[in-house]
């Protein structure tokens, strides 16, 4: 073929772009800590609708959650019962890190949602932290936290090891930062990643507390309650969960409440977090939107299936 031909041939060539990259400069001014807080996206990537509830004798309870949302009856669900002694361990793995997890946002905002408490930052430029290796293909970037529990201290946690249970258990919730918000990623297969970390409760700790998230809960205890941390007041993820190198568990799962999506990449830390009785009775002193005292808001393990549970 001759050269002019050649040149000819490419000059006809469809130029594609890749989607919502069609302008250079569009792409290089976004980044994914410039993420929207439009109250009308899914926070958390959690359901807003309150049709449902965690009363098992409910018309739309938890056995009955796939009436309002058809994925709570996917193969799957979360969370999951791990049994430590089937999980396949990986030997040549990368090692999970947060970077930026000393970093302090400008603001959080506390709310009570109705059925759990959730903590949302805001950052500034570029200091959102991002969740990379371990089982994660791509970057994670932090969303929220919210946490789940039970009346008493024999049950709380959504997750369990070989059958135990834990009185509290706190969802760190990231998203893929090759979207550009957590509303856009949570239907995506490799949407979302959440932490899971479980709390031991201190004996005779009921007159203090060492988790500074705890001190907020008094101002959201009333259901849609919001109460936004001020810089001088906030706190990093590192005053949450501590130090990096931890061991875990990975597996593929969903969201714990409707709808359900089994989008999630689950990591569950085996390093346990300290709460005091202070901080489980702020928890349990929270009011839903049916005027209950909020004392109960886990969901049961779901099977396994074919799913594979992985020790790093």
């Amino acid at each position: 073929m001759s050269a002019l031909c050649l040149s000819l041939l490419l000059a006809c060539q469809p130029v594609v772009f890749a989607r919502d990259y069609a302008q250079e400069d569009a792409a290089a001014s976004w980044h994914p800590n410039e993420v929207s807080y439009d109250e009308t996206e899914v926070k958390g990537g959690r359901s807003n609708q309150q049709s449902w509830s965690y009363t098992l004798s409910d018309a739309l309870g938890p056995p009955n959650w796939p009436i309002v949302a058809p994925a709570c009856g996917g193969q799957f669900q979360s969370p999951i019962n791990i049994n430590t002694s089937r999980a396949l361990k990986v030997n040549r793995k990368v090692p999970l890190e947060i970077v930026g997890l000393r970093n302090r946002p400008i603001c959080i905002t506390a709310e009570n949602e109705g059925y759990s408490v959730k903590f949302t930052p805001k950052w500034g430029f570029r200091t959102r932290p991002m969740m990379r290796g371990g089982p994660l293909k791509t970057a994670y970037f932090f969303e929220q936290m919210h946490f789940h529990w039970g009346p008493n201290n024999s049950e709380g946690s959504e997750h369990r090891i070989n059958g135990q249970r834990f009185p509290l258990e706190v969802h760190l919730v990231f998203y893929n930062g090759l979207y550009r918000s957590l509303a856009e990623a949570a239907g995506e297969v490799d949407g979302l990643a959440v932490v899971g970390f479980f709390y031991d409760v201190v004996p005779g700790s009921s007159s203090f507390s060492f988790n500074k998230w705890s001190n907020f809960l008094p101002q959201v205890r009333q259901p849609g309650a919001k109460f936004e941390i001020s810089l001088t007041r906030s706190f990093s993820l590192q005053d949450v969960v501590g130090a990096m190198g931890w061991s875990y568990y990975s597996y593929d799962g969903s969201l714990t409440t409707p709808p359900c999506l089994e989008t999630v990449n689950w990591i569950v830390s085996n390093k346990r977090l300290s709460a005091t009785e202070l901080d489980m009775s702020r928890l349990r002193s929270l009011i839903t939107k049916q005027g209950k005292q909020m004392v109960l808001n886990y969901r049961s393990p779901q099977p396994q299936n074919t799913r594979r549970v992985f020790f790093y």
